[in-house]
């Protein structure tokens, strides 16, 4: 069985961050190894929420306690989602340094979380720096949204340099060949559609562009399900096409049962059924 060290938010309320990733990941079959950023009682959507990032100090010694236990050397991928703080992203970087010197061909996967369309930048001040200049160089596999994605290539998609999906392919080819990426999926690739949600998965080899009906009124905790469904299934053994298609069914199918049943949190535990068989529903066109 093959583990991951997955380094999220946690909250003791709903599905987000680590809360959101990690059944399904056992569920696909993978051991996972859960590192708190940060604990909150809920998700900050709601009218009110209590807690905090965890203390730098105190999330080094959770990462020399798995790798004194052997967990660097026997993983078989690394995962980061949301950072609270600046601290703690160096915390991550220098622990995802240390899991590819124990273990190089160690897959580290990127969910640059950090901002949205409509939304803006929502993480502290230096944290989107932080991710672009030292964590973005380590990663293999990368899954922004759109907004983190313009971040990261520093394009607009509302000017020339980025006017359309095979724009956004050129974009990416360009991160990768700069980064040395295997991988990068843009989720919420979208250019004003109103029935419909893109997610573009781009190799140096291929890319494919998957769409899927658009559901109002959808849970916060998407991307952390639909990434640790991703990585969850490359490290079973699917290639990344594969893996997506599956994913993306799997997130869409668990997103309309939470909203068909008026719930504000993803409703992963009672349709979990949906993490291994999905009714497809998503279309593909190879780009």
């Amino acid at each position: 069985m093959p583990s991951i060290i997955s380094a999220q938010s946690h909250v003791c309320y709903g599905h987000v961050g680590n809360s959101a990733a990690a059944f399904p990941m056992q569920k696909l079959g993978v051991s996972v190894h859960s590192v708190p950023t940060t604990i909150l009682s809920n998700h900050p959507a709601h009218s009110s929420f209590y807690g905090q990032a965890i203390e730098s100090d105190l999330l080094r010694d959770l990462f020399s306690g798995l790798e004194e236990r052997g967990a660097f050397h026997e993983s078989a991928g690394f995962q980061s989602g949301y950072l609270a703080t600046l601290d703690n992203g160096h915390v991550i970087e220098k622990a995802v340094k240390r899991f590819k010197a124990c273990n190089p061909q160690g897959i580290y996967c990127l969910d640059p979380v950090m901002g949205d369309v409509g939304k803006g930048f929502f993480v502290q001040a230096g944290i989107p720096e932080l991710i672009a200049q030292k964590l973005l160089p380590l990663a293999d596999i990368i899954t922004p949204n759109k907004f983190e994605f313009d971040a990261l290539t520093a394009t607009s998609c509302q000017s020339s340099i980025c006017q359309s999906h095979n724009d956004m392919v050129a974009a990416a080819r360009k991160l990768m060949g700069d980064f040395n990426l295997r991988c990068v999926v843009i989720t919420s690739a979208d250019f004003g559609e109103k029935e419909t949600t893109h997610t573009l998965v781009v190799r140096r080899e291929d890319a494919t562009l998957y769409t899927t009906p658009f559901l109002q009124n959808g849970p916060s905790g998407t991307g952390d399900l639909f990434t640790g469904m991703f990585i969850a299934r490359i490290l079973m053994g699917q290639d990344e096409m594969e893996a997506a298609d599956s994913s993306l069914n799997a997130v869409y199918s668990i997103i309309k049962h939470t909203v068909t049943s008026n719930l504000r949190e993803l409703d992963i535990i009672t349709h979990q059924e949906c993490i291994i068989d999905s009714t497809r529903i998503i279309t593909q066109n190879k780009m």
